[in-house]
Formats: C-alpha cells, structure tokens, sequence
C-alpha cells in the first residue's frame, strides 16, 4: 500500500459514504486488459474532509457520462470534471470513480434553478449536426442552432469549443436532459460568404435525412451554415454521416443578403 493510501484510507472511506463530489483534471485516457476505456484524474487534496489528495482516480467509460452511454473520452481530454469516488484499489495504487454519478447530483441540485429560467455562465464543450454541447456546473445540455439564432445561422460560425456563453434551460426531457437556449438570439449581420455554381461538383457530408410528402430529402452539409437538399438516390445507399460528392442544380440567394442561400443538387457518389 502506498504512503498516500496509507494516510488517506480512513478518510476515503467517508468520502465514498457521503458520495462526496470532486472535481480534477482528465489527464490521460488508455484501456485495461479487457479493453475497456477509462480516464485518469488525480483526487485533490481536500483539508476539510482530511484527504491530503495525489491518488490516481480511474473513470471507465461506462461511468463518464449521466447522458451519453457511450461518450466520447477524448472530448474529456484536458477537462476538469466532477467524479464521486466509488472504490478504492491500494494494492493497484489508485481509487476508481464516477462522473456519471457527480453529475446526477449536480443535476438535482439544479432542478429547481433550471426550472426558474435561472441564467447560467456555461461552456461550449462540443458541437453536433443541429447545435453545440453548454456545460454548466459539471453538467451539459445541448443547445439547438434555432435556440441560438433568429435566421438559420449554425452555432459555429460564432463560438468555439472553450467559449463562454450565457444560458438557461428551455427543457428538461422525460431522460433529465437539459436544452440550453440564449438570452438572447444572434441574428447574422454580414452576408454568408460562398462560391456554389450550378453545374459544379463538391464534396459534402450527410447530416440529416428526412420524409417529406413527395419523398424522401437527404440534407448535405457544404461549409458551415450551408446545406444542400438533394432527393435520395434510388441507385445508392446513403446513411447520416456519410461523405458525397453533390452536383449542385440551383442556387437561389435569400430575401436578404444576410440569408443562407438555397441550394439544391443530386448526389452523384458516396465517398
């Protein structure tokens, strides 16, 4: 056993009791002999519980996230995250914790803020096909392009990962995730810049297929902010995510110069 297991033990023991919340640093990411990923912190010291800190605290995957059961670790990377300890392992020198059950906590302590419209300083973490990831306190919720922008702006073309913004919840899912929505809205002031041509082919990627009355339309993500709508193609399988090679047909500018033009196309091949 180690010389800081040996001074802490006593004090780990109420600390994985009481479910008490830490917060650290992911400093490395790796996989066990079963191949199971996990994340690595350090527990810090904590002079009113009585834990002097330095312990290795290993996360798995399983346990990361309250939202997703399958996250993505390397989003982590570098983060400073809340974990709940849940076990102690001396004679592998280090304890084994939870992210996922921090972040109920968190969650719950926030219920009824998130329930006042209370406005929260968060952080984007990440971006996805509609929107980016705000994380509060520990906690993430998504915030959808159309509860950030008054036009059909993309929230990349204004924030990256690492920004602050200011939020608060517009929903709380049966599931307890949260959707983030702005104080108040952007509205894009400068014209979208791009170069499609009719008669031009260009590279895209799939994000979204949906069901209209007349069929099926496949959105193709051009650049950011941009997409192009295309029907699906009988000869070809295309499935969300997928890169495509789009023939663009029309491109037919907004009613304002600050609006994203209108691009329809045919995708001719699956990259």
């Amino acid at each position: 056993m180690s010389s800081v297991f040996d001074k802490d033990l006593k004090s780990l023991d109420a600390l994985m009791q009481n479910e008490v919340i830490c917060w650290g640093e992911v400093t490395r990411l790796a996989r066990d002999e079963d191949g199971q990923g996990y994340m690595v912190t350090t527990l810090p010291a904590m002079s009113q519980h009585g834990i002097s800190g330095g312990e290795r605290c290993v996360i798995y995957t399983n346990e990361a996230d309250a939202d997703n059961v399958s996250p993505h670790l390397m989003n982590l990377m570098g983060r400073r995250v809340p974990f709940v300890v849940t076990a102690a392992e001396p004679e592998n020198d280090r304890l084994i914790a939870s992210r996922k059950k921090a972040q109920i906590q968190l969650k719950a302590a926030m219920l009824q803020d998130l329930a006042n419209s209370r406005i929260y300083e968060g952080t984007v973490t990440g971006f996805s096909r509609f929107g980016a990831y705000i994380e509060v306190n520990g906690v993430t919720g998504h915030l959808r392009n159309s509860d950030f922008t008054s036009d059909h702006s993309d929230v990349r073309e204004y924030l990256s990962v690492g920004d602050s913004i200011e939020v608060k919840c517009k929903e709380l899912s049966q599931e307890g995730y949260i959707y983030w929505e702005v104080v108040s809205k952007v509205h894009r002031t400068k014209p979208i810049s791009h170069d499609f041509e009719p008669d031009t082919v260009v590279l895209g990627r799939v994000v979204r297929i949906n069901q209209f009355p007349r069929g099926v339309g496949v959105f193709v993500n051009l650049q950011t902010g941009i997409d192009a709508l295309c029907s699906l193609p009988r000869e070809l399988e295309v499935e969300e995510g997928a890169r495509v090679s789009v023939k663009i047909e029309t491109v037919t500018p907004g009613t304002r110069p600050t609006d994203t033009p209108r691009i329809r196309g045919r995708i001719v091949r699956v990259c």
